[in-house]
């Protein structure tokens, strides 16, 4: 009877064991990543790659934004409930150049490895800052170089979606003008809008182009929301054969098909997501990493949107991995 209790009490004494040393085993490291929205076509690929980099490294990821790209207040919040809830990095995508560097500053205070993409803030890299860009010289070429492909290298175009806060859309705008009027001088642009906040908004933007007299023979559309604005735009005044689209930033793209939008200059956002991931990993391991990462954008046209590349650039099975 004795050598029965005493069996018992040593396997309770084992399981207890057990459960001890299993309690006691480290969480895997979460980073949490902060796109400007979720659920989009520009975004949901950066999760994917996040993801596939974090699961081959045992980490985990904590994937969260605003409901809409220019809700910086939300983002703010949002980093600083981050921060402390102390997570082991961050991957931040700011909605705005200026408004984000003081509270990216606050977390490097914190010795928080973070990697920012979308846009530069003006912040200096450091051993615990770095950036993983989209080439935005890179796309104003591409667009450049496309208007003037499709025109002949003669005609008008309309820059719609400028955004003095991201300082990635300035840079984008600059080297296509700059490159338009060095490559292609005979076509000349005609007007210039500042991009507004949200889709309906662009619309209207759009819509009031093409009823002031200004006819262009090309849009150019400088962000996401930009391009669907001015697409619902030239829909609606029946102009989608007669002034061309180019836009930016993978969100529209079923009408490339049928020729209502002529190509979208898109963002590699899925190896980005993968590369920063990449990046927080060695920071945590005590590695030097790469200051700046630029990332080449890809040129979206009918001939190519069934291309393996694109279909590369497009994952999105975030909860699968890469397939």
């Amino acid at each position: 009877m004795g050598s029965v209790v005493f069996r018992r009490a040593g396997v309770a004494i084992a399981g207890s064991l057990l459960l001890i040393l299993s309690s006691c085993k480290p969480a895997p490291p979460t980073v949490a990543v902060i796109p400007r929205a979720c659920g989009t076509a520009l975004w949901e690929p950066a999760h994917a790659g996040a993801e596939e980099v974090a699961r081959a490294h045992g980490m985990t990821v904590y994937w969260n934004a605003p409901t809409l790209s220019n809700d910086v207040q939300k983002q703010i919040g949002l980093l600083e409930r981050i921060v402390r809830k102390r997570y082991r990095g961050i991957v931040l995508a700011p909605d705005e150049t200026l408004a984000l560097r003081t509270p990216v500053q606050q977390v490097l205070a914190k010795h928080i490895p973070i990697v920012v993409v979308g846009t530069e803030l003006g912040i200096e890299p450091d051993h615990n800052l770095s950036y993983v860009l989209n080439d935005e010289v890179s796309g104003g070429q591409l667009a450049a170089r496309r208007l003037g492909e499709i025109l002949g290298g003669e005609g008008s175009v309309a820059v719609l979606g400028l955004d003095p806060k991201l300082w990635s859309l300035t840079l984008r705008e600059r080297s296509f003008e700059e490159t338009l009027a060095s490559e292609f001088p005979h076509i000349n642009v005609v007007a210039r809008r500042l991009g507004q906040a949200g889709v309906a908004q662009e619309q209207e933007v759009a819509e009031e182009l093409l009823q002031s007299g200004i006819t262009p023979s090309a849009i150019v559309a400088l962000s996401a929301d930009a391009t669907r604005g001015a697409y619902y735009a030239l829909v609606e005044f029946k102009q989608t054969v007669a002034i061309k689209l180019i836009g930016f930033d993978q969100d529209l793209v079923p009408p490339i098909r049928n020729g209502g939008l002529d190509s979208v200059i898109v963002q590699n956002s899925y190896k980005i997501g993968r590369l920063a991931m990449e990046q927080i990993y060695r920071r945590l391991r005590g590695e030097t990493i790469s200051e700046k990462t630029l990332v080449e954008p890809e040129l979206l046209t009918r001939d190519n949107i069934d291309s393996d590349a694109m279909h590369q650039i497009f994952t999105a099975h975030w909860w699968q991995g890469n397939e």
